[in-house]
């Protein structure tokens, strides 16, 4: 596994209200075509991005769970011997009422400290 391709995505805003959660999606997106291996972590209203069944009802918000669900896929997927990886904060779940069970599948909880970690030993990082 080299580093030098791995970008870390922290998402911390919620898919509405805000471009936020969509561009660090369409970014996850674009760095798996670009040959990066993107390492996404949702934390605080962020986790909302990955809440399985959203519903922004009349507001001119998409429910991007769905998109997210695609590029968690692709990121496994398309590069086995390197896959990309997909992470939520367990505490930002627990103080907003969620389970890892209310969201899509393929994320790994994690706590604050494996966070910490993560964005110690990644250089290139895009936070939203």
């Amino acid at each position: 596994m080299t580093k030098d391709k791995d970008i870390l995505i922290v998402v911390r805003k919620g898919p509405y209200g805000g471009f936020q959660a969509a561009e660090a999606l369409r970014h996850a997106n674009g760095s798996l075509s670009l040959g990066f291996r993107p390492i996404v972590v949702l934390v605080d209203d962020g986790v909302y991005l990955a809440k399985e069944g959203q519903n922004p009802g009349q507001s001119q918000w998409l429910a991007l769970s769905e998109t997210f669900d695609e590029i968690i896929a692709r990121g496994l997927y398309e590069n086995k011997d390197n896959p990309a990886e997909f992470y939520v904060e367990k505490e930002s779940l627990f103080d907003r009422g969620l389970r890892v069970d209310d969201l899509i599948e393929s994320l790994e909880p994690i706590n604050h400290e494996k966070v910490s970690e993560l964005m110690s030993i990644h250089p290139l990082q895009l936070i939203f």
